[in-house]
């Protein structure tokens, strides 16, 4: 498996992303039913908590290990959560 690009991503000192192992692995199964993890961000761009929010349900169970956000940087922490 290559580079997940795990992480903060940031864009021009903007959070664009938050990829974690957990968000990784388990949101393709969440979005078959419906439902997606999400990592909070405040007007700001500071990270907030974990939720799970309603989406639109996938038509299967794709995982896609690449990550299609432009970004400059990535800060290493809350890999898991």
């Amino acid at each position: 498996m290559k580079d997940m690009k795990l992480g903060i991503l940031y864009r021009n000192d903007k959070v664009v992303n938050h990829r974690s192992l957990t968000k990784v692995i388990l949101n393709p199964i969440l979005r078959y039913f419906g439902w997606a993890i999400a990592t909070e961000v405040s007007a700001d761009g500071i990270l907030g908590k974990i939720c799970l929010i309603k989406c639109e349900r996938a038509d299967s169970i794709k995982y896609d290990w690449d990550n299609h956000n432009p970004f400059d940087k990535i800060i290493k922490s809350r890999l898991i959560i």
